[in-house]
C-alpha cells in the first residue's frame, strides 16, 4: 500500500468543518469482497483486528521514513484479512501533530478516506494500482511560528533567491529577510530590502487577508501598513504571492496523481486553519 500511504503524506494538509459525505462523492459500491462468512469468521475470532493493527503499524513506520520530526496516528478499518491483503479496506485515517517534513512546519493534520470502500492493488512489479478514486478530507493547522520557520528552510530561500536573481539584473530592490504576523484575522508580511545606492536597509510591513479562490489559497486585499512609504502596492502584492509562505507550504500537496482543492482557509488567533478534498485519482488500465 506504499503509494496511497505516500500520496496521503503528501497530501497531509488541511480542520474539518462541513465535509461533503461519502453520498456526495464518487464512491462506488464495494466489490470483489470475499463471502460474507470469510469476513465474520475473520472477525470473531479477531484476525481482523490483528490485521488492522500490523496494517497501522507498517503505515505509520512508513510515514516517519519522510519525516523528520513529529507524531503520527493511524486509524485502519478493513472487511477482512483476506481483503486487506487483497488491497480492500473500509478507510484510513492519518493524524500528525508537530509535523516537519521537506523543511515544512505543521502544527496539526488530519487525512481521512471519504467512501466506505476504498481499492488498491499491487502488480508484479511492486507497483501499487489505484483501482478506484479515492476521496480524502484534509485539514491542517499552520501557525504563526510554523510559517516563520517553514520561510527559513532551503527551498523558501531559494524562491526568494529567483526574485533577486531578477531584481539585480533590473536594479531594483533586493529582498533581505522575510516574516509573516497573524493577527486580527489577517496575515502581516515583513519584508526587509535593499535598495541600490541605498545604505539603510529598508523595510515594509504589508496586511493581507487569505481567500480561496479556485481551490487555491490567494493573498488578497493587500495594503501597505507602513504609509510612509510611497510604493506600488500591486507590484508588491504580486511578489507576495509569490512568495507566499502558505502557498509554499501547500505545494508539497502537489502531485499528478492527485487533485486536490482548498475548501476554507481561515485566520484564528496566531493560527491558519484550512480545510479541503483530495482525490486520489484512479489509475488508468
Amino acid at each position: 500500500m506504499k503509494k496511497i500511504i505516500l500520496v496521503l503524506l503528501l497530501t497531509m494538509f488541511f480542520p474539518q468543518g462541513g465535509y461533503a459525505s461519502c453520498d456526495s462523492q464518487s464512491c462506488v459500491a464495494p466489490y470483489d469482497l470475499t463471502s460474507g462468512f470469510s469476513r465474520f469468521f475473520s472477525n470473531v475470532t479477531g484476525q481482523n483486528f490483528i490485521a488492522e493493527k500490523i496494517g497501522e503499524s507498517l503505515i505509520k513506520k512508513t510515514i516517519k521514513k519522510d519525516i523528520t520530526e513529529g507524531k503520527i496516528s493511524v486509524d485502519l478499518k478493513s472487511f477482512s484479512t483476506r481483503d486487506l491483503k487483497a488491497g480492500r479496506f473500509k478507510s484510513l485515517k492519518i493524524i500528525g501533530k508537530n509535523i516537519v517534513a521537506d523543511g515544512i512546519y505543521i502544527s496539526y493534520f488530519k487525512t481521512q478516506t471519504l467512501c466506505d470502500f476504498n481499492y488498491v492493488v499491487q502488480d508484479k512489479e511492486d507497483e501499487i494500482i489505484v483501482k478506484e478514486d479515492i476521496p480524502v478530507s484534509a485539514e491542517i493547522v499552520v501557525s504563526e511560528e510554523d510559517l516563520n520557520n517553514t520561510m527559513n528552510s532551503a527551498d523558501y530561500k531559494r524562491l526568494v533567491s529567483d526574485i533577486n536573481t531578477i531584481g539585480g539584473s533590473l536594479n531594483l530592490f533586493q529582498i533581505v529577510s522575510t516574516s509573516v504576523k497573524l493577527k486580527k484575522g489577517k496575515m502581516f508580511y515583513v519584508m526587509k530590502y535593499s535598495l541600490p545606492f541605498v545604505r539603510k536597509t529598508q523595510e515594509i510591513v504589508l496586511s493581507a487577508d487569505l481567500c480561496v479562490h479556485n481551490g487555491e489559497i490567494i493573498l488578497a486585499n493587500t495594503s501597505i501598513v507602513n504609509n510612509n512609504l510611497s510604493l506600488d502596492v500591486n507590484k508588491f502584492s504580486k511578489i507576495l504571492n509569490y512568495i507566499n509562505p502558505l502557498d509554499f507550504s501547500a505545494k508539497i500537496l502537489e502531485n499528478k496523481n492527485a487533485r486536490f482543492n482548498i475548501q476554507n482557509v481561515e485566520v484564528s488567533g496566531d493560527e491558519i486553519e484550512v480545510n479541503g478534498i483530495i482525490t486520489i485519482l484512479k489509475d488508468k488500465e
